[in-house]
């Protein structure tokens, strides 16, 4: 049956709606099954065409549950599965008459998506009114799940015989039943439960399903239990400051730190990190282990040969040493192996334990910068570093998942992501592990694939999995439950940093400096911009799909709300000469606003409306207003000679410190280089006025 046929029995539903409801008994919720005697009327005769019409390769009409995954063979690892079925038994108190009105405009949204939008509205991709069954599902099961909830309270509250006896149609629901189902309703509200709406009060539905309309009710003036409006449900999104600033260090020096440790010193990008690394008090994890490039050849040798590899596959896999080879006979078995390392004083739990914290290593850096979303993720194959090309001298990762898009673009954030110098370092270290696990996908099970088996790229699920044991290992298990990770997490958070520092708040982390001039330089090369990029641009770049429904804006505001809670905050703790009085007025300012009757957050609210959170705060605020004059008292160290810690003028706050941070681990890293002994006690004055910010903060100086 092709598509046209599909939907011409699907449109012909409302001609036959009325003696398909006579024949059905009201309190009969289960699947409905069609006739099959020969000699039948029109209406019956219609509802056995209906209810044996395919809805995929799968599935039929009515069937409980309509499966497409044999209808998308090439979807992304984490679409695959669950995201392509929806189960409609799940929904017991809908009525069946009610399920197949549900089901008809389920199906003719995926078979003609135009069919449900104005004409001439919207990108070529939606013009021809295609969308896929993974985007559609959640809709639905978010609307089925809140129809079941109408049902089911109105079963508690009138009785159950009486509701399915009235309530026959959604037509029939009436507003009432609408506000104690919103109350209940266990889902989070959101955008998926305004769209299945969009699709039920359509005149499409009304002309091809229902023929009366459905009483409208306003959603978001119903009282739900679930929200995801408020900035603070939003925040949650993204990893905390002081989270996102640990992981991106820690992972950072344990990247730099492994490819050191493997005979890879010239090969690193990111030397910074490694001068950064040095210069901390992070003692070597390679070191504890004693991984040495010979030690990953063996590693990676006796896990292949444990898995059933050949001695010849191996030789090709790795670089052996004499002791790993029995003469002619090539590479060891894998049980020799061991009992070699272990005799060497290696621990091989140890040791594996290490090589995945490398991966996870690898998987956080990635994710945190470029902007990938999960599926994308996934599809990173590191094997060789094949995944990297240079374009107009960026250096790129270009995905191998074809997405179909006909806007033109640079495919920036679409199939191409900007490597940064951690990140080819990252997709370096991972190429190394993934000899080990001979899997050429960067997010894939820690394990060694067997040699009869073929290697498989992890979901979201297989990655949140990976980062909280990752999260676990570094800042422990309350920090795991704090976060409650999600994939999308990593690419919110680098959205949401980038209007961070938009809206003047400092840095938390030197690469995002890359990521912004990288992300510039290649999209002027590539035509696209004739200006350097802001943090701000990109961070509308990067959650362009968001824009239609205002998720960048949302972001900036969440942005630009923490820089006023930062210096505007009447309970806020201030340092500095000025902080006392400072503290002082904003509790006046308070007190008159709430006893007007607004709230604490109305008026964070109003500023920011009022453009306030546009403010520096870099290494400080001033009250001062003034040219600076020469004190002989300050060390002469250039830019920052006015230290929010000696200032009369200053107020500084807890928000200032990875600014302090930085300056101070950077001039430590330059401290005892010899290109720099002439600046030897500028350096140190430098280090010094910084020690003294991050004190009166109650900061750890050694980082």
């Amino acid at each position: 049956m092709d598509n046209e046929t599909k939907i011409n029995v699907l449109t012909s539903f409302s001609n036959h709606r009325s003696d398909i409801l006579k024949s059905l008994d009201p309190f009969r919720v289960q699947k409905i099954e069609y006739s099959q005697q020969e000699d039948v009327d029109s209406h019956t005769a219609y509802m056995n065409l209906l209810m044996q019409k395919p809805v995929s390769k799968k599935s039929r009409f009515s069937d409980d549950v309509w499966d497409f995954n044999a209808d998308y063979p090439n979807a992304a690892r984490n679409i695959q599965g669950a995201k392509l079925r929806i189960n409609f038994a799940k929904f017991q108190d809908i009525p069946a008459f009610v399920l197949i009105e549900l089901k008809i405009i389920f199906e003719l949204a995926l078979l003609n998506n135009l069919i449900f939008k104005p004409k001439g509205i919207g990108k070529k991709s939606r013009v021809k009114g295609i969308i896929k069954a993974n985007s559609l599902i959640p809709i639905f099961e978010s609307g089925l799940t809140f129809v079941n909830e109408i049902f089911k309270q109105a079963s508690h509250e009138l009785g159950y015989e009486f509701v399915h006896a009235k309530i026959k149609t959604l037509s029939d629901i009436t507003p009432k039943l609408y506000y104690k189902a919103a109350q209940n309703y266990n889902r989070v509200k959101g955008k998926e439960l305004d769209q299945f709406f969009k699709y039920l009060r359509h005149p499409s539905s009304r002309q091809y399903v229902f023929k009366e309309p459905l009483a409208y009710v306003e959603l978001s003036s119903l009282t739900w239990n679930k929200l995801v409006s408020d900035a603070n449900t939003k925040k949650k999104q993204v990893l905390p400051d002081l989270v996102f600033e640990s992981l991106s260090k820690i992972a950072s020096f344990i990247v730099v730190d492994f490819l050191n440790a493997i005979g890879k010193r010239d090969n690193i990008s990111d030397t910074s990190s490694l001068e950064r690394f040095n210069a901390s008090n992070h003692s070597s994890w390679a070191s504890k282990e004693r991984v040495t490039h010979e030690i990953i050849n063996a590693y990676t040798a006796l896990r292949l040969r444990d898995k059933g590899y050949s001695s010849n596959f191996v030789m090709n896999q790795i670089e052996s040493y004499d002791w790993m080879r029995k003469g002619d006979y090539g590479v060891l078995g894998g049980l020799t192996l061991r009992k070699t390392l272990r005799k060497r004083g290696y621990k091989l739990d140890s040791l594996r334990e290490y090589f995945n914290l490398v991966a996870y290593s690898c998987v956080y850096l990635v994710g945190q910068y470029t902007g990938m979303r999960p599926s994308e993720l996934s599809e990173v194959r590191v094997q060789n570093c094949s995944c990297l090309v240079e374009e107009d001298g960026v250096w790129l990762i270009e995905s191998t998942v074809k997405k179909h898009r006909e806007e033109i673009s640079t495919g920036l954030f679409d199939d191409k992501w900007v490597a940064i110098p951690i990140v080819r370092d990252a997709i370096l270290a991972a190429s190394y592990i993934s000899k080990i696990k001979v899997s050429p996908y960067l997010v894939s099970s820690v394990d060694t694939v067997s040699s009869d088996s073929l290697s498989k790229s992890l979901t979201s699920s297989g990655i949140k999995h990976q980062m909280d044991i990752f999260i676990r290992r570094l800042l422990g298990e309350s920090t795991v439950q704090q976060i409650k990770f999600n994939p999308y997490m990593l690419r919110h958070t680098l959205t949401y940093q980038l209007f961070r520092a938009e809206v003047g708040l400092p840095l938390i982390s030197f690469q995002l400096k890359h990521f912004v001039d990288s992300i510039s330089k290649y999209t002027f090369s590539g035509t696209t911009s004739s200006v350097t990029l802001g943090y701000g641009d990109i961070g509308e770049m990067l959650s362009k799909e968001g824009t239609r429904r205002g998720e960048n804006r949302s972001w900036r505001k969440v942005a630009e709300l923490e820089a006023i809670k930062a210096a505007h905050n009447p309970n806020g703790i201030y340092y500095g000469g000025k902080a006392k009085e400072h503290k002082e007025n904003l509790i006046k300012t308070f007190q008159g606003y709430m006893a007007a009757g607004y709230t604490e957050e109305d008026v964070y609210e109003a500023m920011a409306e009022q453009g306030v959170a546009v403010v520096y705060l870099g290494q400080g605020l001033c009250y001062g207003g003034r040219q600076e004059e020469f004190d002989s008292s300050l060390p002469c160290i250039g830019s920052i000679r006015c230290n929010p810690a000696r200032c009369k003028q200053a107020i500084i706050t807890s928000k200032h410190a990875p600014k302090w941070r930085e300056i101070y681990i950077l001039n430590k890293a330059n401290l005892n280089k010899p290109e720099y002994a002439h600046s030897y006690e500028q350096i140190l004055a430098v280090m010094n006025e910084a020690a003294m910010v991050l004190e009166i903060l109650d900061e750890k100086v050694e980082i």
